[in-house]
């Protein structure tokens, strides 16, 4: 069962995803999480607080969602592409709402003080958790890779929620990305590495 903070985050998730930061206020997020007035208050006592605990709770459940998945997620190429199209259906699916949210807190929040260094910290999370995975996968310059995965994976988020597909093309498409993001990251790892000057 969700605690009373929970809640209170969740329902704030959803007004961001739906309103923007525009729309958060604690008396919206009381009423959205159908509790009494001032309970959003009572467990974050500012705004900045309220969003700071939105954005613990998001790491907490896309973390959650991560460290889930299979021993095998990045032992090869193909799986790696699979692991990617599941997150994403995941991402666009169950927690499509989180996902809104995230992106609105990136456009928002992003372009001023209000939350970068934390949203810089939690970007850096996740990008060191896809170096871990181009490396397993055996790309050179994991790093680097990693960076570059998290950047499309996000666009094909964007554009899923930008502009939907008819729901016949969703599954297909994603697919599709999934391939060509983990063949570009393969091949500009490879680009990237050293090599041997050719024999004089």
């Amino acid at each position: 069962m969700r605690t009373r903070r929970q809640r209170v985050v969740d329902a704030a998730l959803e007004v961001i995803a739906e309103q923007g930061l525009r729309g958060l206020t604690h008396r919206a997020v009381d009423a959205r999480a159908g509790l009494p007035p001032g309970s959003a208050s009572s467990c974050f006592r500012t705004r900045r607080a309220l969003l700071e605990g939105v954005l613990e709770r998001m790491l907490e459940l896309d973390e959650m969602a991560l460290v889930q998945l299979p021993a095998d997620a990045w032992s090869s190429r193909a799986q790696a592409t699979a692991t990617m199209v599941g997150l994403l259906e995941h991402w666009l699916g169950p927690a499509r709402t989180r996902t809104r949210a995230r992106m609105q807190l990136y456009l928002d929040a992003g372009d001023g003080a209000l939350l970068r260094a934390e949203l810089d910290a939690a970007g850096e999370r996740f990008v060191r958790m896809a170096a871990d995975g181009m490396q397993a996968v055996g790309v050179p310059d994991a790093g680097r890779a990693a960076r570059m995965l998290v950047a499309q994976l996000d666009g094909v988020l964007f554009d899923a929620l930008a502009r939907p597909r008819p729901e016949k093309d969703g599954d297909a498409w994603l697919r599709h990305a999934a391939d060509t993001i983990m063949r570009g990251v393969t091949m500009a790892g490879s680009c990237s590495s050293p090599t041997r000057p050719p024999d004089a």
